[in-house]
């Protein structure tokens, strides 16, 4: 088996996945610090729009490693649940945050998956059946968010994600055909296109959304290598508390 089905192969320079995600929670701190203490202050959410972009990459990287997908999947959306329910509480309308964007991803993740692995095994049947899922679930969620569910990110956050799997393929996932197009750059392509949808349904000129396209050469520096595990699902932790830290702070401040 060559090093393509190896995404991306690790390379000794470069940035770990942990320090990469130590950087997108620097920024995501920076831009909620912008919402809910300083409104005013247009930097702040500019330099927060570098997160998302990242945390959305690694949450891809995430899914094809991850050994317990229900777990994972349950994780997340527990989360997303009990940080829409405080936000909630707090201010008396949803929030829409990044969990329920990574919540439905990952459900669409999985689906792409399963796809690849029935039709690399010459099950076709299956891989059709797991394409009209996927299909039947996109626009789900489509409705589900145009219709119901408020979400920071909208339909294209949510396809984001999924955009970086296309075509990262790995042992028993591939048919030969397609081996050669995983790896870092192919997969930075397709994930720069759903970003670029993403920029383009919120006003490429007109929305400080598309700084977001600045994360782009940094991801082009992630080396492959996960860095320090402890931090795995630090963010995980590290999403609530860093907000509820701020309300806090919030609530002080009008305190007085």
């Amino acid at each position: 088996m060559t090093n393509t089905l190896q995404a991306p192969a690790s390379r000794r320079w470069g940035l770990s996945a942990s320090t990469m995600k130590i950087i997108a929670c620097i920024f995501m701190v920076i831009d909620h610090i912008g919402v809910i203490l300083f409104p005013d202050v247009e930097l702040l959410r500019i330099l927060g729009r570098l997160s998302y972009p990242i945390f959305a990459y690694f949450l891809a990287e995430g899914c094809r490693y991850t050994r317990n997908k229900r777990k994972r999947f349950l994780l997340v959306l527990g989360l997303a649940v009990l940080c829409e329910g405080v936000y909630f509480f707090m201010s008396g309308e949803p929030d829409g945050g990044i969990l329920v964007n990574f919540s439905l991803a990952i459900l669409l993740i999985y689906q792409v998956q399963a796809l690849k692995k029935a039709w690399a095994r010459g099950r076709w049947w299956e891989a059709l059946l797991w394409l009209l899922l996927f299909s039947a679930s996109v626009c789900g969620v489509y409705a589900l968010i145009e219709y119901v569910l408020f979400i920071d990110y909208g339909f294209w956050g949510v396809l984001i994600p999924v955009w970086a799997v296309l075509p990262d393929y790995k042992e028993g996932e591939a048919p030969l055909f397609l081996r050669h197009i995983s790896g870092l750059w192919w997969k930075l392509g397709f994930f720069t296109a759903g970003l670029l949808c993403l920029c383009i349904s919120r006003g490429l000129t007109e929305n400080i959304q598309s700084y977001s396209l600045l994360t782009l050469p940094l991801l082009a520096l992630y080396n492959g290598k996960p860095g320090v595990k402890s931090f795995k699902y630090g963010f995980y932790i590290f999403y609530p508390a860093h907000l509820a830290v701020l309300w806090l702070i919030a609530a002080i401040l009008s305190a007085r």
